[in-house]
């Protein structure tokens, strides 16, 4: 049998539509997307994945696929990755889709703190906290989760992180969008990506909306949710099925906010990564959130 593995990788950015694509794209009938979504396999030591053998078999399924995918937006913002890409896909394809990345920014601390990973009770604290967890060793070896994750403002920093694919991958490999283009022309979107993974083109409604994170009542009840119920669950050990079902119910709260100060700092902080991204890209992020009709000129291969 042949060992069939990934021609295709959607990179990131996280919290700005690739769950969205994963789900429309592994309905496609000649695409091939394994579950899970992220198996990170190449983001070491943040891997879901950890052995060639069990990263292989995650394909078994893909059989005659044209268009067989990796979702893991670790891929972007991990430095080591894309070098390590291209010594064992030196063919590959990419789509990359962008956001604003200050509120991309928000919506992944949103997203850090809803799963019980963030410690800080609102945004300003956690990215004032971001120089000395870059910083510490100690904090990088023993955090919960991936640690570019934690870098509200490093892991936003678009430009410099396709740098690095396109140093090492023709122009020609990648697809570059927004969010805001995704949402506002889904056919149009998905038919482009369809043609550049050279699969048919499909017929596509509006899309669903996946991976929008909510806040939480008690940042300790969801760290113990993400530490011992949500395990104990997964094992079906009684009662915690329904005890996690209740908690994420009950610990629901409302969306984390960003001091309007904040954003204009982030954003200013932004702007010499966001002409670097523009100038390796053609795409204008702030100009595709507002709708501007030239945002993305010359943005697609």
């Amino acid at each position: 049998m042949t060992i069939r593995l990934p021609n295709f990788f959607i990179l990131g950015a996280g919290r700005s539509g690739t769950t969205t694509l994963y789900f429309v794209l592994r309905d496609h009938p000649e695409v091939f997307l394994p579950t899970p979504k992220e198996p990170t396999f190449f983001s070491e030591p943040f891997q879901v994945i950890r052995t060639p053998i069990r990263y292989a078999k995650l394909f078994e399924g893909a059989s005659d696929a044209k268009a067989v995918g990796d979702a893991s937006h670790a891929y972007l913002s991990h430095p080591d990755a894309a070098s390590t890409l291209r010594a064992f896909f030196p063919d590959a394809r990419f789509v990359v889709t962008f956001r604003n990345p200050a509120d991309r920014a928000l919506a992944m601390y949103s997203y850090m703190l809803e799963n019980g990973y963030e410690c800080y009770p609102t945004f300003e604290r956690a990215l004032a906290a971001e120089d000395h967890r870059f910083a510490s060793a100690r904090f990088e070896r023993r955090c919960p989760h991936y640690f570019w994750n934690f870098m509200y403002y490093r892991s936003g920093l678009f430009g410099a992180q396709v740098a690095r694919y396109l140093e090492l991958y023709g122009r020609d490999r990648f697809y570059f969008t927004t969010l805001y283009d995704l949402q506002r022309e889904p056919s149009q979107v998905i038919g482009e990506i369809e043609a550049f993974l050279g699969v048919t083109p499909t017929s596509v409604g509006d899309l669903p909306r996946y991976g929008s994170s909510k806040g939480v009542r008690s940042i300790p009840l969801q760290y113990v949710e993400r530490t011992v119920i949500r395990r104990l669950a997964r094992r079906h050990v009684w009662p915690t099925p329904a005890l996690h079902r209740w908690v994420n119910r009950w610990n629901r709260g409302s969306p984390p906010v960003m001091r309007p100060e904040t954003r204009h700092m982030l954003l200013a902080r932004f702007v010499p990564d966001l002409a670097l991204l523009h100038e390796l890209t053609g795409i204008d992020v702030l100009a595709a959130q507002r709708g501007d009709d030239a945002a993305a000129d010359d943005a697609v291969s």
